[in-house]
């Protein structure tokens, strides 16, 4: 939800890295999960405090009513979260949002999930605090010698992680054109599309193997195998994948290795996912750095489309695809129409892969 933030001063605070008393100021970037929503911005105040004990309070509030600006379409009204620890270890957390904003240039398609609160709202919010609990949870564990999470698996839990971050910077990039550069030589294109069935039933075609050659145009014909699987998360489907694409003519052979992160949430769902060297995977598993592993993200965002409760979903695709013929300043005919129909022939596997129940397998 938030691609960018920055710290431009702190005008009150009681001691350096305490923050009981902190007075912040930031410029912040939020943005839903679809290239068809522009991204809000604004610059806030950030008032934290240390209640009680057992309370925290983080208190938000836009800054534009004292410094206006005409560029920013988004007020920030006085919005927060309030943290109460429980004896058990555990915590509750109330939050709450309060947002002023211009949408009138949100398309049709979109308009709902955001003005009801779905892109937005306290439950996204809440909803994404929870996964990245549990992804801490999980990296937490390789220091658990009970739990059996080798050094190499956490490796490969936090390329997941640095793989989820990438996808977000793509999709903030590809707002302003339908498709863009992320990198000297990697193209990327988003687009979002409407399909009348449940969440729950996309998230699980697009995340099992065993259906992955029904919408990836790259594994027609071939066989998908899931060769690792890492848990990183309380949902069957929220895992770390190492998928294998094999030719039936050589089923013993490789002809791609993918990284795959699935996850979903109360609020949203997501697939992610990168073509890799079979050595990047070997050196990772062996404790490698994953820092050094290149990656081309592509993948899939779920959302609801707020009209139909969970009858009817946004799907957002991105593709990002290395092309050694593409520069800084010209992006290659053929490039544009191959990937043009790489994504619009996937959307259209996809809608029917989980609009046909028989194509479900």
């Amino acid at each position: 939800m938030v691609p960018k933030a920055k710290v431009l001063g702190v005008l009150s605070t009681q001691a350096q890295g305490d923050y009981d008393g902190a007075l912040q100021v930031m410029a912040v970037e939020f943005h839903a999960p679809s290239p068809l929503v522009a991204n809000r911005k604004c610059y806030l105040a950030r008032y934290s405090r240390h209640l009680n004990n057992d309370a925290w309070g983080v208190v938000d509030v836009s800054l534009e009513s004292l410094f206006p600006n005409p560029l920013i379409r988004c007020r920030r009204r006085p919005s927060g979260s309030l943290i109460e620890r429980f004896r058990d270890g555990l915590c509750k957390v109330t939050w709450v949002e309060h947002c002023e904003a211009d949408n009138s240039s949100v398309p049709e398609v979109c308009r709902y999930i955001v003005t009801s609160g779905h892109a937005y709202g306290a439950k996204q919010w809440l909803s994404s605090l929870v996964r990245q609990h549990e992804r801490l949870t999980h990296l937490r564990v390789r220091h658990d010698p009970k739990l059996q999470l080798s050094t190499g698996e956490a490796n490969l839990v936090i390329l997941a992680d640095q793989m989820m971050r990438n996808i977000w910077r793509n999709l903030s990039f590809s707002r302003k054109n339908r498709w863009t550069k992320a990198s000297w030589s990697a193209l990327v294109m988003v687009a979002t599309i409407r399909i009348p069935v449940s969440a729950r039933r996309i998230f699980y075609f697009l995340q099992d193997e065993n259906s992955r050659s029904k919408w990836d145009i790259l594994s027609h014909g071939h066989i998908v195998q899931q060769t690792r699987s890492i848990s990183n998360g309380c949902v069957p489907g929220n895992r770390v994948s190492v998928l294998e694409v094999k030719s039936p003519e050589d089923p013993d052979r490789a002809v791609k290795t993918l990284i795959q992160e699935s996850f979903s949430t109360s609020a949203c769902s997501y697939v992610t996912f990168t073509p890799v060297e079979a050595s990047s995977i070997s050196m990772i598993l062996n404790r490698g750095d994953s820092d050094n592993v290149p990656v081309a993200l592509s993948g899939f965002s779920i959302l609801p489309d707020g009209l139909t409760g969970d009858e009817v979903n946004l799907v957002t695709i991105v593709f990002q695809i290395l092309d050694s013929a593409a520069s800084p300043m010209c992006f290659p005919a053929h490039s544009v129409h191959g990937m043009y129909k790489l994504i619009t022939e996937t959307a259209k596997a996809i809608t029917a892969g989980v609009v046909d129940p028989y194509n479900m397998g």
